[in-house]
């Protein structure tokens, strides 16, 4: 478990796909996230989700907690190289599912508090992410909890069927406070 000031992080559960089955069938988010043209199934998120639950897969995913109540999840994935060997650099994602937990300083915390442990706990040189251009509210956040803007990955993903630019944001762990 990960705790933050007003959160805790923990491993995602198979009792958490139903709060994630409606999470990621809200169009209100998913214009963020996996996009509004596609409704996910249960059968997808079991598909999706076990594997990384059972150890299978190289991401990690974790739900975030503020009084014991899921208000969104969480996932990270440490970079190897060729030969299977933690190369220092650690990727995270967020999505705070919950609207009414929107806007009210869970994201933040949860970042800060997943920074840390990718910092201290998986050793990582680098922590980073990659949002969409488009999604300014998120960027800012992110710039909120000390990611620095490297650069535009154009054409970088499909969303809603069309070719999106991305933007590659990073925390190092010399310039990290805490």
């Amino acid at each position: 478990m990960i705790k933050g000031n007003k959160t805790k992080i923990r491993p995602l559960r198979k009792e958490d796909f139903p709060n994630i089955f409606r999470w990621v069938n809200d169009p209100g988010i998913m214009q963020f996230w996996y996009g509004r043209d596609k409704q996910r199934s249960m059968e997808w998120i079991k598909k999706h989700f076990t594997p990384a639950i059972e150890g299978k897969t190289d991401w990690t995913y974790w739900v975030i907690e503020t009084n014991n109540k899921p208000i969104g999840y969480m996932c990270n994935t440490v970079e190897k190289d060729d030969d299977g060997e933690f190369i220092g650099k650690v990727e995270i994602d967020i999505l705070i599912g919950e609207k009414e937990m929107q806007e009210k300083g869970y994201g933040p915390n949860a970042l800060k508090a997943m920074i840390n442990y990718a910092f201290k706990t998986q050793k990582a040189e680098r922590v980073f992410l990659v949002p969409r251009l488009t999604n300014s509210r998120a960027i800012h956040v992110y710039q909120k909890v000390g990611f620095k803007k490297e650069g535009i990955l154009r054409h970088y993903e499909k969303f809603e069927g069309r070719w999106v630019d991305n933007l590659m944001m990073s925390v190092l762990k010399d310039e990290y406070k805490k």
